[in-house]
């Protein structure tokens, strides 16, 4: 009888070949507390991002992975999404080697890349509606680019207000941390998922050497560009 403590994490298979130079690591959302496997609809929300990730960093050794936790909770102490995350971190090494890697984080992922963007590997982190309750970290983040995405009126536990809050503290370290805002947007950014998905995939290339930066964010509530319109800095 398969039991939730048989449970392990794993990784997708990348869809590529070659040398692999850089990672993308998408980290689902999930609930504050369940001990329940992982949560398909929060995984299939990513395909879309993992889909485009990974048709325009081919060319450039880009591999890109979609972790599926053990549970589908953060579960207190026990930061169970956290723990796998960083068991993704240590096995991307163990497979490539010395690899940079970008976190991308969606609501409970979203605490998951930020709690473990001090590993090594990773260069950069974004985070789309991450989950940031007050108090966490931010020293860590040194040396990282970040990007936040967030629904201006998402009053969720993983809220608006949490994440400007933690974008605030984490300035002191990250200077050019970049935070955009849906106007009118809530948790879910589903009406804006191409806008969200191209300032992504932008700021992910960009970490990795693959693509011009996003245009900056001076203001930590800027609203979040249109696809059709210009991502890329001077």
């Amino acid at each position: 009888m398969f039991t939730s403590r048989e449970r392990s994490a794993a990784l997708t298979e990348w869809q590529g070949e070659g040398v692999v130079k850089a990672v993308a690591l998408l980290l689902p959302g999930g609930f504050v507390r369940s001990r329940r496997g992982p949560l398909k609809i929060a995984e299939v929300g990513l395909q879309d991002l993992v889909a485009e990730l990974t048709e325009r960093g081919r060319s450039d050794g880009i591999a890109v992975h979609l972790l599926h936790y053990r549970y589908r909770g953060w579960n207190g102490d026990a930061a169970d999404t956290a723990v796998d995350t960083r068991w993704a971190l240590d096995e991307i090494s163990r497979r490539y080697g010395d690899v940079p890697v970008v976190l991308i984080g969606n609501s409970l992922g979203g605490r998951a890349a930020f709690w473990t963007a001090g590993h090594p590997s990773v260069v950069g982190v974004a985070g789309i509606a991450p989950w940031l309750p007050g108090g966490d970290p931010v020293e860590h983040l040194a040396g990282r680019r970040v990007l936040i995405i967030h629904g201006e009126r998402d009053r969720s536990a993983a809220s608006a207000a949490r994440s400007l809050e933690y974008a605030r503290r984490a300035r002191e370290v990250v200077p050019d941390l970049g935070r955009y805002e849906v106007p009118d947007g809530r948790h879910y950014l589903i009406k804006r998922a191409d806008d969200v998905r191209a300032l992504t995939t932008a700021f992910v290339l960009a970490v990795l050497g693959a693509g011009p930066s996003p245009a900056p964010s001076g203001d930590l509530r800027t609203p979040l560009p249109s696809r059709a319109g210009s991502l890329s800095g001077p």
